[in-house]
């Protein structure tokens, strides 16, 4: 497989959990979380919510800046929520 290939692999699965997406979506209204913030707004274990981080990241979707003692998440690619919405509208055609 080539370079490209590899990174639309690696965007699909980090799209597979609906915390992620919800991840995401979050992230594009407001700018900027930190976990602890996430933790409280999607009401799961701070554990969880750094490995949903951690894939996110690594899939080039979102970064992160250390500002202190906390760790702010943003998103590193805008394209992902049209790619997002474009799925939406395909799904909800089709049901």
């Amino acid at each position: 497989m080539n370079k490209l290939n590899d990174q639309i692999i690696r965007v699909t699965r980090a799209l597979n959990h609906p915390i992620r997406i919800q991840i995401l979506y979050y992230l594009n209204d407001n700018q900027k979380s930190s976990v602890n913030n996430l933790v409280k707004q999607f009401d799961v274990s701070q554990p969880a919510i750094s490995r949903h981080l951690r894939i996110l990241e690594e899939a080039k979707l979102v970064k992160s800046e250390q500002v202190k003692q906390e760790r702010y998440y943003s998103l590193e690619d805008k394209h992902v929520i049209k790619i997002l919405d474009v799925l939406r509208r395909h799904v909800n055609e089709d049901f």
